[in-house]
This record gives structure tokens, C-alpha cells and sequence, in this order.
């Protein structure tokens, strides 16, 4: 085959990228292949269509095979990346990264797609300079615009990442993704432009896709909040909830399983029987904390005042140990969370765990001997993360579970907690929840040290002291001063961390009182809150 045909089918190739037309992509490509095997450009865009078929270790071998066959080939290298980083392997997805940054500085896709892959280990200023190169590229691109936008406002710079939403906004009006971020940049003062989105809103709600229905509620809820209207505010909430609700492969009865994987596998029993396979502590050895409770509890706070203390490194929400744990123990299941995994990791030396996930987030250390990890969900795995990194402190943030459970429903979160949008659900799993943290209150005794949302905002400096001594640190007024700091807060949170302790989200609930109650009587029949 001549080179000319070979060009021709690979660009027809990428047409059908575009598209979505995978069965015509592979095709292409293994015509391609057989004339030339070794076609760089043929691997990579056999690995995407393996990738978006679901197969990515077929996908990674035919990066590998590109970049084996042209080492030059940096689309093959950014895709590799993103599939490391995705499995949890953050340190090799840097290294594969920071090998094509500068070869892909006119493409604006690949920046893009790089620039969500620092994001998402991390990286956020160096995601932010990589989504401002794509953007000078595609100045119209408004995925590339949102994308910029959301780290803005994880660095919190709201006014900035407002900018580039309404510049978005008016090169596609319905773009759900971008007024879903817009909504959350205002303020409650400025009604005159809250009330024009909303407007923009409703319009769109009437006619939305599947997929964009629960971006554009959320946004209308979050808004009809700002403007006091609850009754409104209520429901779009639910509206967005259940348009979420969904679109999720969900089951409250395999998550029950979890959770009874967890008491089974991970229990008192084996606490006490894994303690000869411990890991061993050392003088120089670091110091992770765990903050750990349900998402929109008061987490992100807490972890803003420890990672302004000098001793403290707060690296945010990592997925390093759960994936950890999944790759430990060898399950290839797609769910992070799985009883197979939990069973499997309970027959392995937790030392090696340990041992892994401090290779894992080894590039995001610096010399700090404490470090925060506030994954919400690692309350899961408390007896063994303590067996696997002894020098372990969890730190268990609580909130009223009414103002939690409201806050929780009111969030469109990305990936994570689908049980969070069914008001019933969200109960079930709050009482499965508050059992297993009481197991592991037995169990770790003075190991974790809980701190309570409502009496941290009443009281800040009383709150951060005994937190500090608990951790045998000394106070530093800095951790008061956390909403001054560059410390980036990557989470549902991140704007409220960006201003002085305030109490105006306590007690928020009751004004929706009524349509919470379902998720109520659920607590209630638990017995964690009285009849009423």
C-alpha cells in the first residue's frame, strides 16, 4: 500500500474518531497495519477505540507498541498517561506527562486532555497553565473553557473563572456544564445576575437532554437558594436528583454488601489477628492523617486548617488508597469499592499495602512530616489502614445528620457517591455509615479523634487547639487564617473554603424539613435521631 493510501485511511480514521464510529476506526487502522506495521498512528487509534469499548489493558499495550515503534509519537504518550492516572498510578502518568508537554504545544486537544490528567492527579496550577495554552489555540472552544473555569475555581478564583464561563455562554447558551460552574461563582448578593441565569435555566430545563437535565437543576436549585426561593430551590433539587438518579448503574443492596464485606472481612477478628503482618514504625517515618466522614460535612474545612500549619502538607482528596487496595488485591472488578477486593486485601500483608500507596503519592510529597488525606470514603477502611501505616491518625468529621443529609442532596458530585441523589438511599447509607464508625471507634480507641462541623464554626480557635494538641502539634494562628492561603480545595467545597468560618449553613435544613422527612424516618427507625 502506498504511502499516500496509508494517509488517506488514517485520516478516514480519524474522521470516524470524531464520529464515534469505533467498529470503522479499528477496521481502518488494521488495514493500515497490515501494509505497515509500524504505524505509530494506527496503535494509538486502535488503543482509543479499545479505550472507549472498555478494554483498556488492550488499549495500553497498543500505546505501548506505538510509542515502541516511534517514541516520538506524543498523542500515544498522553493517552497512556491518562489510562495510568486513571488506575491510580500518578507517579508514572507524571513521568509519562511530563514527556510531551512541549510536543503537543499546538494541539489543543491533547492539551486539553493533558491538562485534566494534572487535575486530576493533583496538579491544578500546572492543569491550569496547560487549559490557558489550549484555550489560546481554540479560543471557541467552550469544553476547553469549562475545563479552565472548574480548576479556577478550585484555586479560588471565582471572578476569573466566571469570565470565562459567560464567555462560553455566549458561544453556546445551552452549554449545561458551564452554567452548572457559573452558578456556583455567584454570590448572594448579586440577585440581578443570579435571577438572569435563572431565567436562562428554566428555558433550558424545558427541553434538556438525559445528560444535561441534572447540571442544569442543580444550577437552578443553587440559585432559587441564593435567592431565598426554597420552595423553587426544593424542586429543582429533587428534579436534578432524580434525573441523576437515573442515569446511575445504582444498587443499595450491593452497597449493603460493602459494608457487610467490610465487618466480615476487615473486622475486630482480623485487627487483632493481622497485627503480626503490621507494618513497622521508624523514627523519620511520616505521619498521615485521614480526614474521613461523609462528603459535605465539614472536611475540607478541617483540612484547610491543618495544611496551614507548618508541620502539615494537605493533599486533598486522594483516590490513591482505594485504588490501592483494589490493585493490592488484584481485583480487576470496574467498581472502586467491592466486596471481592475487600475479601482478597484481608489475605495479604497489609505492610505491602501500606507500602504501596506510599509509592503511589510519593510525587505529591514534600518534606512535611504530616500529611492530610480526606478522602471522604476511606472511613471504610479504617482497621486497615491502621495495620498498614501505623503511625496513621483518622480524624472523623461530623455534622448534624440532617444538615448533612441536605447538604449531600443538594450536590451534583462527578463520579462518586451515587447513593446520594434517592432521599432513602442517602438514610440507608448514613446508618451504615454511623455503625461502622462506631466499630471503628471500638476498635481504634484513641486512634481517631472526631470533630464535630457545628462546634468548629461556633468555636474555631478552641476547636483547631484541641485538634492541634490531639495531634501533638503546636497551635499556629496561620490555621486560623486558612481562607488567605493558596492551598488548593478541590472538592464540592472549595468556595466555601475560600472565605472566614461562617455558621450560615447550620440549621439550613430545616427549611425543607417536610421533603426531607423521608430520608428522617430512615434515621429515625435507625434510632440516630428521635421520632419527630
Amino acid at each position: 500500500m502506498s504511502e499516500h493510501s496509508i494517509r488517506q485511511l488514517l485520516d478516514f480514521a480519524r474522521r470516524s474518531v470524531a464520529e464515534g464510529d469505533w467498529r470503522s476506526v479499528t477496521s481502518r487502522c488494521i488495514t493500515v497495519l497490515k501494509s505497515d506495521p509500524q504505524q505509530a498512528e494506527a496503535h494509538t487509534l486502535l488503543g482509543l477505540a479499545a479505550l472507549e469499548g472498555g478494554k483498556p489493558e488492550i488499549a495500553v499495550r497498543a500505546f505501548k507498541t506505538a510509542l515502541r515503534e516511534d517514541a516520538s509519537f506524543a498523542e500515544a504518550r498522553v493517552y497512556l498517561a491518562r489510562i495510568l492516572a486513571a488506575n491510580g498510578q500518578f507517579a508514572a502518568a507524571e513521568s509519562e506527562a511530563a514527556q510531551c508537554v512541549e510536543k503537543i504545544s499546538g494541539n489543543p486537544v491533547l492539551l486539553d486532555t493533558l491538562a485534566t490528567l494534572y487535575s486530576r492527579i493533583g496538579r491544578q496550577q500546572k492543569a491550569l497553565l496547560l487549559y490557558q495554552q489550549a484555550h489560546k489555540l481554540a479560543p471557541k472552544n467552550v469544553g476547553i473553557l469549562a475545563n479552565m473555569a472548574a480548576v479556577q475555581i478550585f484555586l479560588g478564583d471565582s471572578a476569573e473563572a466566571a469570565t470565562a464561563l459567560k464567555r462560553g455562554l455566549q458561544l453556546a447558551p445551552d452549554h449545561y456544564r458551564s452554567h452548572w460552574l457559573l452558578a456556583k461563582c455567584h454570590r448572594s448578593e448579586e440577585r440581578a445576575a443570579i435571577q438572569a441565569q435563572l431565567n436562562a435555566l428554566l428555558s433550558l430545563t424545558q427541553a434538556g437532554t438525559p445528560q444535561a437535565l441534572p447540571y442544569l437543576h442543580y444550577a437552578a436549585g443553587k440559585l432559587c437558594e441564593d435567592l431565598a426561593d426554597w420552595s423553587a430551590a426544593w424542586e429543582h433539587y429533587q428534579s436534578g436528583a432524580t434525573a441523576q438518579r437515573q442515569r446511575l448503574h445504582y444498587s443499595n443492596e450491593q452497597e449493603q454488601e460493602v459494608f457487610a464485606a467490610v465487618r466480615e472481612y476487615l473486622g475486630a477478628q482480623w485487627y487483632r489477628e493481622s497485627g503480626k503482618n503490621a507494618g513497622t514504625e521508624s523514627k523519620n517515618e511520616e505521619v498521615p492523617i485521614f480526614i474521613v466522614g461523609l462528603p459535605r460535612s465539614g472536611s475540607t474545612l478541617v483540612e484547610q486548617i491543618l495544611g496551614c500549619h507548618s508541620q502539615v502538607q494537605a493533599l486533598g482528596e486522594l483516590l490513591q488508597w482505594p485504588l490501592a487496595v483494589k490493585h493490592h488485591s488484584g481485583n480487576r472488578d470496574v467498581a472502586l469499592h467491592s466486596p471481592d477486593s475487600i475479601r482478597a486485601s484481608a489475605k495479604k500483608p497489609p505492610v505491602a499495602l501500606g507500602q504501596l500507596y506510599q509509592k503511589n503519592i510519593a510525587h505529591l510529597r514534600n518534606d512535611r512530616r504530616f500529611f492530610t488525606d480526606k478522602l471522604p470514603g476511606n472511613f471504610l477502611y479504617l482497621s486497615l489502614i491502621a495495620r498498614a501505616l501505623p503511625r496513621a491518625r483518622f480524624v472523623h468529621v461530623t455534622r448534624d445528620p440532617m444538615d448533612a443529609g441536605f447538604a449531600i442532596y443538594k450536590q451534583l458530585f462527578a463520579d462518586a457517591y451515587p447513593w446520594s441523589y434517592d432521599l432513602e438511599e442517602l438514610g440507608s447509607y448514613y446508618v451504615e455509615y454511623q455503625k461502622l464508625m462506631q466499630d471503628w471507634q471500638d476498635l481504634l480507641g484513641d486512634r481517631i479523634y472526631t470533630v464535630n462541623y457545628e462546634t468548629l464554626v461556633a468555636d474555631p480557635q478552641g476547636a483547631t487547639r484541641a485538634l492541634l494538641d490531639w495531634l501533638e502539634l503546636p497551635f499556629e494562628s496561620a490555621c486560623l487564617k486558612f481562607y488567605q492561603t493558596q492551598t488548593v480545595a478541590a472538592t464540592a467545597s472549595a468556595s466555601q473554603v475560600r472565605e472566614p468560618i461562617h455558621q450560615r449553613s447550620s440549621g439550613r435544613w430545616q427549611k425543607f424539613a417536610a421533603q426531607l422527612q423521608p430520608y428522617r424516618t430512615v434515621l429515625e427507625s435507625a434510632g440516630i435521631l428521635p421520632p419527630g
